[in-house]
């Protein structure tokens, strides 16, 4: 039956001795270092003979030198007290903000046009915070915010929801773009489409209300024309990027977007072009959205700082 050696009264003084003479073969040195006297040193080590029924260390020369029993518990004492010391470090740095969760939501244009960068320098210079990011329509992060699961998001509050349930710092209007597959027919002429050519082929738009496809329902009746007749409708970004690639029908995306998927990387053409059209796309401002009264974690205020300082809103240390 082993010994309950903290029921029998071992304590941390115990420990920093014992982890001391793991390094030091003089009792001296060691109540030296622990900032003790030698007395107090002798007085640990006989409790630690009587609590262990052990003897822990035998004198040798001018110095003492510890017993088998006595070198595996000073081992012991030393990987304590350093998962001691890496607990305090946790709890520091989770105070201050170096180590945790954070759990973003955001759009899809911010998300890869600031979220994406900002996440990469967090990554280097917090190596310890740990992020989830849900990229969805503004309707899905309010909710999930309004119940906790996200810390902040880059969005927008919808018209149906209570503005008075969160606090909103708006930020920028989102840029879009018309976007086709590589080598699609309206690609082939070098001026500008004009908005009425691009009604001649299959739109793919999210659901009615959503910010994107309103925008570009009212950048047409603008111009004086009817909505796209061929429609598809779908709330998933991946099939809307599957079936432009795949087909001649065209989408309205975020800008960045747009330009992520048509620029080159490493010599491998993009899968989609942004068109050049007389329709002038331009989403409506989104903000930085919290719950009213949250007071954010220390490391979420980390986070939103890298955040706020990828957008140019920060103005802070």
């Amino acid at each position: 039956m082993s010994l309950d050696l903290l029921r029998r009264g071992l304590k941390i003084s115990h420990l920093r001795l014992l982890a001391e003479l793991a390094h030091q073969s003089r009792l001296t040195n060691a109540a030296t270092a622990l900032g003790i006297t030698q007395p107090a040193a002798s007085r640990l080590i006989s409790e630690i003979e009587r609590i262990t029924e052990t003897a822990i260390y035998v004198r040798s020369g001018r110095g003492i030198e510890l017993t088998d029993v006595g070198r595996k518990l000073a081992e012991r004492c030393v990987r304590i007290l350093q998962e001691l010391g890496d607990a305090g470090r946790d709890i520091a740095q989770h105070m201050s903000g170096q180590s945790g969760h954070v759990s973003i939501g955001s759009v899809t244009g911010p998300a890869i046009e600031y979220v994406l960068p900002a996440l990469r320098h967090i990554r280097l210079s917090y190596p310890d915070i740990s992020i989830s990011v849900d990229v969805a329509p503004s309707r899905d992060l309010a909710q999930k915010l309004e119940d906790g699961r996200l810390d902040f998001s880059l969005s927008r509050v919808p018209l149906d929801e209570d503005p008075t349930l969160f606090e909103e710092r708006p930020l920028l209007r989102e840029p879009a773009s018309i976007v086709a597959r590589i080598g699609h027919p309206l690609t082939r002429t070098g001026t500008p489409i004009p908005a009425e050519a691009l009604l001649d082929f299959d739109w793919v738009l999210p659901p009615a209300g959503a910010p994107i496809r309103a925008t570009a329902e009212q950048a047409l009746r603008d111009k004086g024309l009817t909505l796209p007749s061929r429609v598809l409708t779908t709330s998933s970004f991946l099939f809307t990027l599957a079936t432009v690639q795949r087909t001649n029908a065209i989408a309205p995306v975020a800008q960045s977007v747009a330009r992520s998927f048509a620029e080159s990387l490493d010599g491998v053409p993009g899968t989609l072009t942004e068109l050049r059209t007389n329709l002038p796309l331009s989403v409506e401002t989104y903000s930085f959205l919290t719950r009213k009264g949250q007071v954010l974690t220390p490391v979420a205020q980390v986070v939103a700082k890298e955040v706020l300082r990828a957008i140019g809103e920060w103005s802070g240390p």
